[in-house]
């Protein structure tokens, strides 16, 4: 399990990248914009899956602070999933194509939060898989 939420992170990391590539652009790529955001979105899922289905049963019967830090994840993920809704939402491509500066500085602030969310995760679930095993 760790291995494949490593490989979760850093295929995410990746596509968050590539977003980053896209929105430095002066003006938007509309096909590969879509494209970059489509890749950030689905890798989300999977990796949110991934904790939700596999990694977060597996961590069953762990000391209390530890299962609190896991809440702790839960709950920003659920914050972090209407958030990142409401982006998806009000940054349609017309939005994005009339206001490319206002969309660059939301996209920024919404990939700095999931990167913060991945270093969450890979300080907290990492060495809890290490030492169950995962």
């Amino acid at each position: 399990m760790l291995a494949q939420l490593q490989k979760a992170h850093l295929e995410l990391q990746a596509a968050i990248a590539a977003l980053e590539t896209e929105t430095a652009c002066s003006t938007p790529d509309q096909a590969r914009l879509s494209a970059a955001r489509l890749q950030v979105t689905r890798l989300s899922g999977r990796r949110k899956m991934l904790i939700d289905c596999t990694i977060g049963p597996h961590l069953r019967d762990i000391p209390a602070d530890d299962a609190r830090q896991i809440q702790n994840l839960r709950s920003e993920a659920a914050r972090m999933a209407v958030e990142s809704s409401e982006h998806i939402v009000g940054w349609t491509m017309a939005n994005i194509v009339a206001d490319w500066d206002g969309y660059r500085r939301a996209s920024a602030e919404m990939r700095e939060s999931m990167r913060r969310r991945i270093a969450d995760e890979q300080a907290i679930l990492y060495p809890l898989l290490q030492t169950r095993g995962g």
